[in-house]
């Protein structure tokens, strides 16, 4: 039974770890426009650790629905991330990425470089109203950042970010999982 809770608390910290690191990645939008509308990339990067020490735990359906119901909860309960579309995308990579995993096996390497890319990409329904609601976007990055940022952002605003974003998300996504295999060796021995 301790055991057990001890096991939960652990699971729940590295939950935490992977909220911590997309949340954290948000800030570097504060420095250019493009920072804001790519910051998936790097929530890619960074959250792919605890996500790997996670999913080699973790062998059966839910991983991915855990941590993108935490970014879903946390965005609820901050008043980040509005809108309806955008917890849709988000939880939508989560279940979809444990549905993928399910397909591959879930308790495989391939599960999990299959797997994370989806969830990875789910999490651009943080800012996914800068390409569903354009004029709300622009409203609001000139309220909170000025003129310059607001018309940095509009020049992103184009079907073709959108793309390329999702494109770098997946890519580093499935580059960082693959190198969280080959550096943490106490998960990936859990693995097949």
């Amino acid at each position: 039974m301790e055991k057990n809770v001890v096991k939960w608390w652990r699971i729940l910290g590295m939950g935490l770890l992977y909220l911590f690191f997309v949340f954290a990645s948000c800030f570097a939008g504060f420095l250019h426009p493009v920072c804001w509308a790519y910051f998936s990339v790097l929530a890619a990067i960074l959250a792919a650790g605890p996500y790997f020490w996670l999913a080699a735990r973790w062998r059966k359906l839910g991983v991915g629905t855990f941590c993108a119901l935490l970014v879903c909860l946390f965005c609820l309960a901050t008043g980040e991330a509005g809108g309806f579309l955008s917890k849709l995308v988000i939880l939508g990579g989560g279940i979809l990425s444990d549905v993928v995993r399910a397909l591959v096996g879930n308790p495989s390497k391939k599960g999990i470089y299959c797997a994370y890319p989806i969830l990875a990409v789910g999490n651009i329904g943080w800012v996914i109203r800068l390409w569903s609601d354009k004029q709300w976007y622009q409203e609001g990055a000139l309220e909170e950042m000025g003129t310059a940022y607001a018309q940095g952002i509009q020049s992103l605003q184009t079907t073709g970010h959108l793309v390329a974003v999702i494109i770098l998300t997946a890519a580093a996504a499935l580059l960082a999982i693959w190198l969280c295999s080959k550096t943490d060796k106490n998960s990936a021995k859990l693995l097949k």
